[in-house]
């Protein structure tokens, strides 16, 4: 009797390759969503905090929260530590834009200008 193995590898190549296929554009998909909100301009983050995204708060308050402490360039700022920050915050930021409102910015870095220029660190 001979063993006949080539129809059941065929059947298992075409189904992984059928699986492959079928996810391949969900992954691209997940990347492209990632990446829109990985590079917010400052505008943008002005703009959506003007219309209260709650959305845009979480980006802003994992930013501030990610970069607290002591910079690069030597400065430092803290998280202000009352019930209402993340309140604080969005002000400062909606009152600090208008006078800066560079437009090649980046939301990152608007938002550490404006923390250590409004929350720096107790010396």
């Amino acid at each position: 009797m001979k063993k006949n193995n080539l129809p059941i590898c065929h059947v298992f190549l075409v189904f992984t390759l059928g699986l492959v296929i079928q996810f391949a554009p969900l992954k691209v998909l997940a990347t492209e969503t990632q990446d829109s909100y990985a590079f917010m301009s400052a505008q943008d983050l002005y703009d959506a905090l003007s219309q209260q995204s709650q959305v845009a708060l979480g980006y802003m308050l994992g930013i501030v929260d990610a970069k607290k402490g002591s910079q690069p360039d030597g400065s430092c700022f803290a998280v202000p530590w009352q019930p209402d920050a993340d309140e604080v915050l969005v002000n400062a930021y909606l009152d600090y834009w208008p006078s800066v409102a560079d437009f090649s910015m980046k939301a990152p870095e608007a938002l550490t200008q404006l923390m250590t220029k409004n929350f720096p660190c107790d010396p």
